[in-house]
């Protein structure tokens, strides 16, 4: 039986983003995108700290204003789950 897959649901630009950027990372997100939605990961996936399971200290600092951005949606998104 094949892995059902969940909905996608996208939250204010983020399609437009997403779709703004060079072909090759499109194709990229695109593919982690449909791992993620058959309940897979992505090799090229790491967890953002902050948001549960992600305790990794080095890398690139996210930006504030990103970060602000990425809860906007999270929230937004949770909302709509829930039907509200």
């Amino acid at each position: 039986m094949p892995t059902p897959i969940k909905p996608l649901q996208w939250v204010g630009s983020s399609k437009k983003d997403l779709l703004a950027m060079p072909n090759d990372v499109v194709d990229v997100f695109g593919f982690a995108l449909h791992l993620a939605q058959t309940g897979k990961k992505h090799d090229q996936a790491k967890p953002l700290k902050g948001f549960g399971g992600a305790e990794a200290k080095s890398g690139i600092e996210t930006p504030k204003h990103e970060m602000d951005l990425i809860r906007d949606r999270l929230k937004a998104a949770q909302a709509h789950a829930k039907g509200a």
